[in-house]
């Protein structure tokens, strides 16, 4: 048994999964303010950081300042070209400064793409299945390039429950995956990009056939966010939608 947890941190995004005795955090903002959530013994298994944005990693620097260990940090493979405005160098630095630190306590790293097909998860442990795929290589290495198109989209199945997160993941990195996937998602879907209209791709969002969908945001911080339109293709095409500006954290046993 276990449970997942998306964690109400405003207009950014930190989700917990738990199994047994393994801890997993998807991206990871604000992490102070939800310190009883994370594990007694500071032992986090997997750490996924879906790209380099601050209101998806920054939390990172309590993470250091407080002692935690992370056997895995799984992060976008994005490359940052100079002038890239869709990642600015001193978030991107500051995201590599991080990335060391814990490289140089024992932390295991991985940039993946989308594996090359789907017989067997990605990642496998005990009550946690994971599948990756997106970003694809051809589009987040592609000269036009932006950093949501290279963020990380992922499926996991916990028992009897299945969740697919999507960070920021751009139109055209949502749009591939709903064109060459199939079952991507049946159940929970944390919506890309908090609401935004970019990343609320229709033809995805349609073949997830989602049951539930969360979106991780909260209004008044920037202009259109949640955008009604891309709220009114997740009330159109989901059994039922939840916000945490609304709803607050969210859990889910499994």
């Amino acid at each position: 048994m276990g449970k997942t947890i998306f964690l109400d941190v405003g207009c950014a995004d930190t989700s917990i999964m738990i199994s047994g005795s393994n801890y997993f955090m998807v991206d990871c903002y604000d992490p102070a303010s939800y310190f009883q959530y994370l594990p007694k013994g500071k032992r986090i298994t997997g750490l996924f950081i879906t790209h380099q944005h601050r209101d998806h990693f920054s939390g990172m620097g309590y993470l250091a300042d407080n002692g935690y260990s992370i056997d895995y940090l799984i992060y976008s493979p994005y490359e940052r070209r100079r002038g890239d405005n869709s990642v600015e160098y001193d978030e991107w630095e500051e995201f590599n400064s991080y990335r060391h630190y814990f490289v140089g306590k024992g932390t295991e790293t991985r940039s993946p793409y989308r594996q090359d097909d789907f017989d067997n998860p990605w990642w496998k442990t005990i009550g946690v299945k994971i599948w990756m795929l997106g970003p694809a290589k051809s589009i987040s290495t592609a000269d036009t390039r932006k950093l949501h198109d290279a963020s990380l989209v992922f499926h996991v199945e916990m028992g009897a429950r299945k969740c697919l997160f999507t960070g920021d993941a751009s139109d055209e990195n949502l749009n591939f995956i709903a064109k060459t996937t199939r079952n991507f998602c049946e159940d929970i879907l944390h919506a890309s990009h908090h609401g935004s209209i970019n990343g609320a791709d229709l033809e995805f969002i349609k073949k997830c056939a989602a049951k539930h969908t969360v979106i991780s945001t909260k209004s008044g911080v920037h202009d259109m966010l949640p955008h009604p339109t891309a709220l009114k293709r997740y009330n159109d095409h989901t059994g039922k939608v939840y916000r945490t500006d609304a709803d607050g954290t969210l859990s889910c046993d499994f």
